[in-house]
């Protein structure tokens, strides 16, 4: 009964409290502010990455949460001051109800401001056109996780202070420190150390908050939410009602209360490691900065040159993956070999490979996997685990497992991901690609047998399986959504908005300038794949004889083919590389404005060069640049021809002096025309 009308008591103070509720309501001020500036920019106005308006509580619970610091910790030490507790006999079971009805009331609070937020940016996503799934219960779950989490921490923080300071002047200092040190913000505040934390690191224990704060939402995958980051709310919560326990013993007025805080307390350790360990072995790899970082400086550690026997082909697939478990069945239609090579990549457990049922060794070279073969064999079982890695998420039983990975076994000589050096301005600077951007055309027959709903996969549906020949597969569980359009099948995430009235345009500009593209160069596919699956981070972009896979890069799809980022990545996407890099680099450089010219648009920049411009040599420069300066002044079909025949010709013997002088002969039959 007591601890009712504590509870009661509670309410009526916060709800009388000028500071608390200005503090909350000053949370949805900054919000409505936030929403406003975002959708006053310009590059927002396809809200492609609608998604990540949720990261926006991040600062807002940094904010708000010192206030809410200081008003318990006044409370709370002003209650401590009188030592109104030492006047009962149960004085000290009076101070932890007081302590728990506080917290009881602070976290209704925050449950109805929760529920509030919730409605908030459910209101914003219908609003502007995201479409009802299960995006909206797991945005229900991310705010509950990042801000409702969070935000009933803060009445802990304050508690613990008073109990250890009362009313010294250093608790101002306390307050300070804990609110830096804990808040959501702090990824963001020490960058360099968190960028150096792996997502299963004890570390990243110390952060209550995300590793990358700016990217809530990863396409298809949904929001960076999983068991770990509740597990890791509940070991701070537990730390923290265990610290305020054994900082409240010295307020116990019996030896017998003292042994049984003591006791109590000795449960604590036992459940913060518990809850820790369950939060390290849960933890998400895809959203952390050093998972990625590391991942990489692996394959440029790699050794790109690699001893692989290819002497075998490859009739067909039987795939089937069953939760984590993949078992990958290879048909052989000739083998010449004992050492066969496979890529695969390097971060799935290979469990076993066997050959006519009998297990045979391989040794691992990065993502090259070499079988050894007692004796020839036409089948190969290929038993590993689908892992959640930086490259290839796997998050609560979403994954996107795309053509150009190494998902399952390929007939390939080198590894997944190959990195690029090369400078700019004198500073060093890496680059990547999946060597399989160019996916080969020899076509296989799959057979994947998958449990759970499948979003998209390029080979057709057959019955309960998917069956059909391709030259790789893509296969994508998780969030988004499907609609047809001029006999296109679309496939794009669960925050785009407004798709069904965007999709003709999009399509239309697709086709128009993959037109224009082969009017210049030869194209790795004769024609726009019907099947195109959209996104607005984390996938690469390839095209396939049967589907293309298509990263904005944030850019909005319904605007995007005004910027010369499009006209670029077409190009790469349907141009295969000839000639040394420095050269088709520039070639598309050029094919880039040509393609914007084609289109009439006014602003272009002709003096910008690739990439690789700056790590030339002097000489180099200046012969490049005297290529831009004869390319620009010609008309529309000068440059097409120019173009095609550089492409044409293009290979380890053509100079940068023979393409000036293919320019200057099209420029004087141009010109006596």
């Amino acid at each position: 009964m007591r601890w009712k009308w504590l509870f009661v008591f509670y309410w009526k103070r916060l709800l009388k409290s000028k500071l608390y509720v200005g503090a909350s309501i000053l949370f949805f001020v900054l919000l409505l502010v936030r929403f406003v500036l975002f959708f006053s920019d310009d590059m927002n106005a396809g809200m492609e990455y609608s998604g990540d308006l949720p990261s926006e509580v991040f600062m807002l619970v940094q904010i708000v949460s010192l206030f809410y610091i200081v008003w318990f910790y006044f409370l709370y030490s002003n209650e401590l001051r009188y030592g109104v507790s030492s006047w009962f006999a149960d004085g000290y079971r009076i101070l932890l109800e007081k302590m728990s009805a506080l917290l009881a009331v602070h976290a209704l609070c925050q449950g109805i401001m929760l529920m509030m937020s919730y409605g908030v940016f459910s209101l914003v996503y219908l609003f502007v056109g995201v479409e009802p799934s299960d995006l909206y219960w797991s945005l229900l779950r991310f705010l509950a996780v990042y801000q409702f989490g969070p935000l009933v921490l803060t009445v802990l923080y304050g508690v613990i202070i008073a109990l250890l300071l009362e009313t010294k002047k250093v608790s101002f200092f306390a307050m300070l420190l804990v609110w830096i040190l804990t808040g959501p913000m702090t990824t963001e505040l020490f960058i360099d150390l968190s960028k150096t934390v792996h997502a299963r690191d004890w570390t990243s224990l110390l952060f209550i908050g995300k590793h990358a704060i700016q990217q809530a939402y990863d396409s298809y995958i949904g929001f960076e939410v999983d068991r770990g980051g509740e597990w890791k709310w509940a070991a701070w919560f537990l730390s923290l009602v265990g610290l305020a326990l054994l900082s409240s013993i010295r307020f116990t007025q019996t030896r017998k209360e003292r042994n049984a805080v003591l006791k109590a307390f000795l449960v604590f350790p036992f459940l913060i490691v518990l809850t820790a360990y369950h939060s390290l072995q849960t933890n998400t790899k895809a959203f952390t900065r050093a998972d990625q970082t590391t991942e990489l400086e692996e394959y440029r550690q790699m050794k790109q040159e690699t001893k692989a026997d290819l002497r075998y082909r490859i009739q067909s697939y039987d795939i089937s993956l069953h939760g984590s478990r993949a078992v990958v069945r290879v048909a052989l239609s000739q083998l010449d070999t004992n050492r066969p090579t496979f890529q695969l990549y390097h971060l799935y457990p290979l469990h076993s490979i066997e050959a006519d049922h009998q297990p045979v060794t391989f040794t691992r070279n990065g993502d090259l996997v070499t079988v050894r073969l007692p004796k020839r064999t036409s089948t190969l079982t290929f038993s590993y685990e689908i892992v959640d890695t930086a490259l290839i998420p796997y998050t609560n039983g979403r994954i996107v497992l795309l053509a150009d990975r190494a998902w399952y076994p390929k007939r390939r000589a080198s590894h997944m991901y190959r990195a690029y050096e090369y400078r700019v301005a004198g500073t060093r600077a890496w680059d990547g690609a999946f060597t399989d951007q160019f996916v080969p055309n020899e076509t296989y027959t799959f057979t994947l047998n998958v449990d759970g709903d499948v979003l998209f996969c390029n080979v057709p549906k057959r019955g309960t399986v998917y069956r059909g020949k391709a030259q790789a597969v893509t296969l994508i569980k998780g969030q988004g959504h499907q609609l047809v359009d001029q006999g296109y099948e679309i496939t794009y995430p669960a925050d785009w908005p407004h798709m069904a009235e965007r999709a003709p345009t999009v399509i239309r500009q697709l086709k128009k300038t993959f037109h224009h593209v082969q009017q210049i160069a030869s194209t790795a596919v004769s024609s726009l794949p019907n099947k195109i699956v959209f996104s607005s981070s984390g996938l690469s972009s390839f095209m396939a004889h049967d589907h293309l896979v298509y990263n904005t890069n944030f850019f909005s799809i319904g605007t995007y083919h005004m910027e010369r980022d499009y006209y670029e990545k077409m190009l790469r996407l349907s141009v295969p590389p000839k000639g040394s890099r420095i050269m088709y680099n520039e070639w598309i450089s050029l094919a880039t404005r040509w393609l914007m010219q084609k289109q009439g648009l006014s602003v272009i920049d002709w003096s910008s060069k690739s990439e690789w411009f700056e790590s030339q040599p002097s000489s180099v420069k200046k012969q490049i640049e005297a290529i831009y300066q004869a390319f620009q002044p010609l008309d529309v079909d000068q440059k097409q021809q120019c173009l095609r025949t550089w492409y044409a010709n293009m290979d380890d013997g053509w100079t940068w002096d023979r393409i000036l002088e293919m320019m200057q002969e099209v420029n004087g039959v141009g010109g006596r025309h």
